[in-house]
């Protein structure tokens, strides 16, 4: 589904430089040249053409009548930022106004799905694909994005920055308009998030809303798959489907494991078709494997989704409902910690959180805070094995602007408490990329939608008080309040297991306490014996001691780097950190750090392939 657009003519090399590699075709939009994969989709609206990531619905058309919705939904982004409540969707989107010659690109409050420009002296060019976009403009790498990318929390770029100088990403919620010559004429923000907190937004009216967004984004669909993990996103997506439609659920994970068996129970009360998939090694997949999902999607990282991509043989693309951000509705990304005087008090005396007010002071301390979380990693040693030519200082320097661009975006929401200071960064920051990352990976073979993190259901999610939705409260009184939800209910989650969900918290958080402490014990024992063939839980679940004992797993890995462009004592490093974890020298996590960093050794390879035609 990729576009670069571009103001320049473009050339025999240019189409060199992809032929090999990609299906595309060029066409014309006004002063425009236009390079895209052939099957993607180019959106009319009355007045302009439209590229769009993702999807967006126009309530006030009806339900039935898709190209209308988005015709309608063009025409409105073009001219209203922020959308009006009428518009909903998780997108990001490319505008041209074919007689103006103007063009406008935005993405919503999140902003997920990446889009990227270029303006200057190297020419104009937006494109939803780096690789293209470096390709074609052949600029060159840019130092302090690749440090943050190698080193940063979530092995993330902050805000705007790329790994490409001058190259640009938009930030959650922007809005710019440019003259055709590549000048910026105006920007807007969404800024609507948290807007109208309130306690008064009753389950069955989230819920009405909920269902609205699921079959206004599903209207078309016949055939639906969820990627059902047996936690409450997944339950919630799947009691809200339309009940004409032929569910198909995904799990990853051995079918004797404890997510699986929960997942499998979900699937049967809802009478929807079930497949687990268990392929282990695709942890430490094929160079192969990674140069194809890196090539596709530009957003390998969690690599147990390949166990169900691989898995697929489907001749056309479906849909399919990704429910992560459901966790804004659970209350997981406000700082609240989970110990027994809380338990006592908010728990079992039911009494109100207490919340933290934002002060200037305190959202200066914060900030202060997370300027130490991201600059303390810019050290001389991690410069030199990365190889890059800058000073400490002023790798710091760039970082922090970077996060005060980002933070600015937070500020602007005028936020009541630091908690939602804290959750919307967490949003801005975790929520926009590497889980966004899962959304995008899945499209390599489903189109992939998050309704949780859509426009409306968002923006209503975080008007509900904090003090509701903080440890799990809200949602618990959706589930035992809705008919289509109690269902699900019943079932144990993975995290506190043997007890029904709807449980009173004085039984599930003892169990999930003990849970957590036997599977602490069970952790330390297997670290102390060096025996990876000791018991790794309480539960069986996915093992991660196991992957990297793997017998292919030290030649994978090394496959990664056979040529490096992130230095000889980085790829070094990360190699000598995953051996230590097979030896049990460190508690084998998941291997997030080191498929980060192989496949952001595997974009840079893939940009300089394609910009010096060696295909």
């Amino acid at each position: 589904m990729k576009f670069l657009i571009s103001q320049r003519a473009l050339t025999e090399n240019d189409f060199q430089k992809l032929e090999q590699k990609y299906k595309f075709q060029e066409i014309a939009i006004g002063p425009y040249n236009i390079l895209k994969e052939k099957e993607t989709e180019v959106y009319d609206g009355s007045e302009c053409k439209a590229f769009i990531d993702g999807y967006i619905r126009d309530f006030n058309v009806s339900c039935s009548q898709l190209g209308f919705q988005i015709e309608s939904a063009i025409d409105l982004i073009s001219k209203q930022w922020p959308v009006p409540n009428s518009i909903s969707g998780s997108f990001s989107a490319a505008i041209i106004q074919e007689s103006s010659g103007e063009l406008i690109i935005c993405n919503d409050a999140i902003g997920v799905y990446p889009l990227y420009y270029l303006t200057g002296e190297k020419g104009f060019y937006i494109s939803n694909s780096l690789a293209w976009l470096g390709a074609l403009s052949e600029t060159a790498g840019d130092e302090v994005g690749l440090f943050q990318r190698a080193y940063c929390p979530e092995f993330a770029n902050i805000g705007s920055r790329t790994i490409l100088k001058d190259v640009k990403r938009l930030l959650p919620g922007e809005w710019i308009r440019f003259g055709k010559l590549g000048s910026i004429l105006e920007k807007k923000y969404d800024n609507e998030l948290y807007r109208e907190l309130s306690k008064n937004i009753s389950p069955s009216n989230y819920w009405q809303a909920f269902k609205k967004e699921l079959s206004y984004c599903l209207a078309e669909e016949k055939n639906l798959h969820i990627a059902l993990s047996g936690g409450m996103d997944s339950r919630l997506l799947i009691g809200g489907v339309p009940k004409n439609k032929k569910v198909f659920c995904h799990t990853y994970g051995d079918k004797d494991f404890y997510e699986t068996r929960i997942a499998r129970r979900i699937a049967g009360i809802y009478k929807a078709d079930f497949k687990n998939y268990s392929c282990p090694q695709l942890n430490f997949p094929e160079k192969k494997i990674i140069e194809k999902y890196t090539l596709e999607t530009e957003a390998v990282y969690i690599n147990n989704w390949l166990e169900i991509l691989e898995g697929q043989d489907l001749k056309k693309k479906e849909s399919i409902l990704v429910g992560d951000m459901t966790e804004s509705l659970q209350g997981r990304n406000l700082p609240m910690k989970k110990s027994w005087k809380n338990f006592n008090h908010y728990y079992h005396g039911r009494k109100e959180y207490s919340l933290t007010g934002n002060t200037r002071e305190k959202f200066q301390d914060w900030k202060r805070t997370i300027i130490g979380k991201y600059t303390g990693l810019a050290s001389q040693k991690h410069i030199d094995r990365l190889k890059l030519n800058i000073s400490e200082k002023n790798l710091k320097d760039e970082i922090i602007k970077d996060i005060e661009k980002l933070i600015d975006r937070i500020e602007a929401h005028n936020l009541a408490y630091m908690e939602l200071v804290a959750e919307l960064f967490s949003w801005f920051t975790h929520s926009r990329i590497p889980m966004g990352k899962q959304i995008l990976i899945l499209n390599s073979k489903f189109k992939a939608y998050c309704v949780p993190m859509s426009i409306q259901i968002l923006r209503l999610t975080s008007n509900i008080h904090p003090g509701l939705r903080v440890g799990g409260r809200y949602i618990k009184s959706l589930f035992t309040s809705v008919a289509e939800l109690m269902p699900g209910a019943s079932v144990p989650t993975a995290q506190i297991p043997f007890v029904a969900f709807k449980s009173p918290e004085i039984f599930k958080l003892p169990i999930w306490f003990l849970r957590s402490e036997i599977d602490d014990f069970l952790i330390k024992r297997l670290m102390k014996s060096a025996n990876p063939k000791k018991r790794y839980r309480l539960l069986k679940s996915f093992n991660w001691v196991k992957v990297y004992q793997q017998p292919q797993m030290e030649t994978r890995l090394r496959s990664y780097f056979k040529k490096s462009y992130l230095g000889e004592e980085y790829t070094n490093a990360i190699i000598a950190g995953a051996l230590a974890r097979k030896d049990l020298k460190q508690w084998p996590l998941s291997n997030t750090n080191i498929i980060n960093a192989a496949a952001l050794n595997e974009e840079l390879a893939l940009i300089k392939l394609l910009t010096k035609n060696e295909i």
